[in-house]
Parts: C-alpha cells; sequence; structure tokens
C-alpha cells in the first residue's frame, strides 16, 4: 500500500485543515481522519482520478473536529457517487455505557443519564455515525485487532477507551491525561491507532492525536508518526520511549494545525530535532507527504558521519 498525507491549500497556513492521510491500493483507500472540507474535496478528486477503486473505509480516529470535519460532507458524496462499499471505523461509546458506568460510580448517574452525557461529549462521531447510517454504509467498531488489507487497528484496548470516555464525563475528573509536558486531553488521548503495511516492507504507525503513554510497542515500526501534529514534549515521550533506537525510525508530522495562538504546530520539534541530530520528518506543513517516495530508505537517521546504528533494514520505500 502507498500513503499520502494531505498538506494545506494554495499556500494558505493560516486556516486549520487539521488531519487527513490517505493509505491505498489499486482497489481500496483508507481514509485516516478528514479534518476540512478542502480534504474531502482532495479524496474525491483522488477517488475520481482512481476509478478502480471502490472500498473505502474511513477510520476516525478520535472526536475533535480538526480530525472530523470533513467527513460527513465525504460520506454524502460518496452516496451520491454510488457504487463505493464503504465502511466507517470509531469508537462506539454507547455500547459500553455499563462499564464505564461502573468507572464513574458516583452515585449520581443512571444509565440513561450516562448515555445522553456520551453523546453529547462525542457529539462529532455521533453525527458521522448518523451519516454513514442514513446514507446505507457500515459503521464498525473500531477495535484492536480489527484489520481491512494490509492494516489493522493496534490501540487503544477498550480498558484505554473506556477509561478515557469516564474521565471525560466525569466532571470530579481532570480532562488531562498523561505525565509532564507530554499530558494530552482525554479527547485526544485515546485516539484509534494504525498499523499498515506500506510498499517495500515498511511498516508505519498512524496515531491522530494519541497521548504516548498509549502507544505500544514502538520498537517495531520503521516510521512513527508523531502525535498532536508534532507537539514536542510528546514526539520527547516518544523518542524516550525507544531510547537509542530512536534514531534509526523515519517520523511523519502531520502538521496542517494553522497559525492561531492555540493551534500547536510542529516548529519546536523541528528545531529539536535539527539539534540534536536526527533526519528531519516528513512533513505536511510544508507539502503533502507521498510514501514511499523516491530516494528514502531504511537507514539510521542519525548523523555519524556514514556509521551504521546496528543491523538497519536497507530495502527502498
Amino acid at each position: 500500500m502507498k500513503l499520502k498525507a494531505l498538506s494545506h491549500y494554495n499556500s494558505d497556513l493560516d486556516t486549520r485543515y487539521g488531519d487527513c492521510i490517505l493509505v491505498y491500493d489499486s482497489i481500496s483507500l483508507i481514509v485516516f481522519d478528514c479534518g476540512h472540507e478542502k480534504h474531502a474535496e482532495a479524496v474525491e478528486t483522488f477517488l475520481q482520478s482512481n476509478s478502480f477503486i471502490k472500498q473505502v473505509r474511513i477510520v476516525v480516529s478520535h472526536n475533535d473536529s480538526d480530525h472530523t470535519n470533513g467527513i460527513c460532507g465525504l460520506l454524502e458524496w460518496l452516496n451520491e457517487c454510488g457504487g463505493y462499499s464503504v465502511h466507517v471505523y470509531s469508537h462506539q461509546y454507547l455500547k459500553y455505557v455499563d462499564i464505564i458506568l461502573d468507572k464513574i460510580d458516583d452515585g449520581r448517574r443512571n444509565r440513561e443519564s450516562l448515555k445522553e452525557a456520551l453523546l453529547a461529549e462525542f457529539d462529532n462521531i455521533k453525527t458521522i455515525i448518523e451519516t454513514a447510517q442514513a446514507c446505507g454504509f457500515t459503521a464498525d467498531e473500531a477495535l484492536k485487532g480489527t484489520s481491512f488489507g494490509d492494516c489493522t487497528i493496534v490501540g487503544p484496548t477498550v480498558e484505554e477507551f473506556t477509561d478515557v470516555a469516564a474521565q471525560a464525563v466525569d466532571n470530579r475528573e481532570s480532562d488531562k491525561i498523561g505525565d509532564g509536558l507530554a499530558e494530552e486531553t482525554v479527547m485526544n488521548a485515546a485516539s484509534i491507532q494504525l498499523k499498515c503495511k506500506l510498499d517495500n516492507a515498511g511498516i508505519i504507525l498512524l496515531c491522530g492525536d494519541a497521548s504516548p503513554e498509549y502507544m505500544h510497542n514502538l520498537d517495531g515500526y520503521n516510521i512513527i508518526q508523531l502525535p498532536h501534529h508534532g507537539q514536542l514534549a510528546d514526539a520527547q515521550a516518544i523518542f524516550q520511549e525507544l531510547g537509542g533506537e530512536s534514531y534509526s525510525k523515519q517520523y511523519l508530522i502531520s502538521d496542517n494545525s494553522g497559525s492561531g495562538a492555540t493551534s500547536g504546530g510542529s516548529d519546536k520539534l523541528v528545531q529539536y530535532m535539527e539539534e540534536e541530530n536526527y533526519s528531519l520528518a516528513k512533513n505536511t506543513k510544508n507539502a503533502p507527504v507521498c510514501i514511499p517516495s523516491e530516494g528514502i530508505s531504511f537507514t539510521s537517521t542519525k548523523k555519524t558521519q556514514g556509521v551504521r546504528l546496528g543491523e538497519v533494514d536497507l530495502r527502498r520505500w
């Protein structure tokens, strides 16, 4: 499979376009998030140019609008076109209402009030599921171990995402999770993670805005999406978890976060990676990122005057 991570449009670095990553082969397409109607239009153009693709799977990593705003429009377009087999994968929190109720255990909520709270908290996911069903498409649970093509959902676990849901609707709890500077909102923390085998045996992890503490077995990937649009503290937590092996990885940043004061962005991470002698990550802030791309191989990213670090796979992407 191949990957294309979408970028900004018409040199507009101010608009918060959000994430949209395409993973595809000759007959199928996976859309991992779609944060803006311009991304949806780009997906539509892609499908029109690749007419043999009829299987479309849309993975909604989490509820935030910069990962979801383009999805309903894309679903409606797919329905109008006809001929597409469409599955939407997301967390379906209402199916776990009893588990979440037990986790909250505050003596004040009942099952029905908790349902209402979950629907309000995860409103974008609710609207996406309703739109998919209205279009006659399938809405599937994004459970760990679910596979389609050369991709598999690898996290979070039911325990992890129900913990997050409980914390999100319990006003006695903080809306943050994680430690130190890598702290994330609970909405981000349990983002769905997708493992994909790309052409020439490269394995990539896509993670949305996941908390690093929920990202497991990182040493098993050749390429890792650095979460939350390249937030520095999250990336540093991942580098620390990988230890010396962090230099042998390739990294992807999906930074279409705009220039607003609260938009995050990857500039501090880019500077840090330069100072620490990492090869720079592939970053959508500059342009769309395509993997495989000509001239890239699985070599060490540590700049060490040509000395390899360990036994690194040199097959080309």
